[in-house]
């Protein structure tokens, strides 16, 4: 029930968008029916305890919609925004993995980590979703005897990473696939910063692979039934970091 309470507000808008277009309805008549659909899909999202953010969303995205009809824009501005978001979330539908930048404080708390396991010893780190290579890149900065790799699933977060990563003046380098094609033994680190849908399937590998002594590190989403070495806060602001010495 919850589950279905959830999903209609996104199948309301989406009627309302698709009769919108179809049928034209005229500029009083669409107001008058506007704010009442924004009060029912707010109303449905609230019932569904979605976060306040998602009730936001559900609630602008008619208004969004009516505004978009005004302007009468062409058809390629809706095929190019398709054709970003293609590129940019790709396949979170199989994944689960949406695109979420991280933050400096997490780049900051994650070299502390990297010096106080391993000095100035070189280490073989990896960053899972690696996105646009932030974190790659800072990490290649500040130890420069690491060797630093990203892997992101997308093509455009990747593709800006490699274009970034050859004006940047490091080391980082970033793939185009899907971490479960490598080699975990190979790694003395890895951070992630993923979903809480795909860390069961991460730690297997990490446990299976993985050798005594490295470092799992992930931001925000704790490994299920296992606890962390260490649990570091970066700042407030901030997702925590879990630390797993294997």
């Amino acid at each position: 029930m919850l589950l279905m309470t959830a999903i209609a507000p996104s199948v309301i808008n989406s009627v309302f968008a698709f009769e919108l277009r179809s049928v034209g309805l005229h500029l009083d008549s669409l107001w008058f029916w506007l704010f009442p659909h924004i009060g029912l899909v707010t109303a449905l999202a609230t019932l569904a305890r979605m976060p306040s953010w998602w009730r936001w969303i559900h609630g602008f995205f008619p208004l969004l919609v009516v505004l978009m009809q005004q302007l009468v824009l062409p058809a390629s501005v809706y095929f190019a925004g398709f054709v970003i978001t293609l590129a940019l979330y790709w396949s979170v539908h199989n994944t689960r993995v949406p695109f979420y930048p991280s933050f400096p404080a997490t780049w900051r708390a994650l070299q502390r980590v990297l010096e106080q396991h391993a000095g100035d010893r070189a280490m073989k780190v990896l960053d899972i979703g690696s996105g646009i290579g932030d974190i790659a890149m800072f990490l290649a900065k500040q130890r420069i005897h690491d060797q630093v790799s990203g892997i992101e699933i997308a093509p455009l977060p990747w593709a800006v990473s490699v274009v970034r990563a050859l004006f940047s003046g490091t080391s980082a380098t970033f793939t185009l696939g899907d971490y479960r094609s490598l080699n975990f033994a190979e790694l003395d680190a890895i951070f992630a910063y993923l979903s809480p849908a795909v860390m069961p399937d991460v730690w297997q590998k990490v446990q299976r692979e993985m050798r005594p002594g490295s470092l799992f590190i992930s931001s925000e989403f704790p490994v299920p039934d296992r606890n962390a070495d260490h649990i570091i806060f970066p700042n407030p602001q901030s997702p925590a970091l879990y630390v797993y010495l294997q």
